[in-house]
């Protein structure tokens, strides 16, 4: 008896402590909640051509990257720790033009997006900070891109149903990788820096 009730303390309180304890000084959580307005108010579309890829012979070589973070990690089934991800993918996309690099990131967007990016020429919104900022648009600090518009072409873009699929990114979708990305990719001591220095 004395272990079921061990058992039970254990799992029901202490279990979760640790969890909360976790969280808090494990998995970086920024935020992004107080720079999403700004942020978005102060961007702009510039254009991105985006040239095909060409796989080279490097092996498991890919356009696309992928990158699973942990966000959080909770109590499950009595006991038995569940973790809660997301996965960031992204390209980079090199403007010969600007001399500068950009990387169109996004997540937890599981459809046809990155072949249809492939070999176009879209919008993408950006940050103007981002944009003027001297130290990115290097290949190892691109410019971040959350947004893109007209990947789609209407005469050739369509389903066997002759529906058009529509790959623009959405506001929601939008405001999620901005979220994202702010809250639990970019380090505390980064955050600070870009938004929080001087206030």
């Amino acid at each position: 008896m004395g272990g079921y009730i061990g058992y039970i303390i254990g799992a029901v309180i202490i279990l979760p402590l640790i969890l909360v304890a976790y969280n808090y000084f494990f998995i970086n959580k920024n935020d992004a909640n107080s720079i999403l307005k700004p942020y978005i108010n102060n961007s702009t579309e510039v254009i991105l051509n985006v040239p095909y890829f060409v796989k080279s012979n490097i092996p498991n070589d890919a356009p696309v990257t992928s990158k699973t973070f942990t966000i959080s990690m909770a109590t499950k089934n009595m006991g038995r720790d569940g973790s809660k991800e997301t996965t960031l993918r992204y390209r980079l996309i090199y403007d010969d033009l600007n001399n500068k690099y950009y990387q169109v990131t996004m997540f937890d967007l599981y459809n046809d997006f990155w072949k249809e990016l492939d070999n176009n020429k879209v919008y993408g919104k950006i940050n103007k900070e981002d944009l003027a900022n001297p130290k990115l648009g290097t290949k190892e600090n691109p410019i971040l891109v959350f947004s893109v518009r007209g990947i789609n072409n209407p005469l050739i873009e369509k389903n066997m149903n002759g529906i058009l699929t529509n790959y623009d990114t959405t506001l929601e979708q939008y405001k999620y990788n901005i979220y994202m990305y702010y809250t639990y990719v970019m380090s505390k001591e980064e955050f600070k820096e870009r938004f929080e220095k001087g206030k």
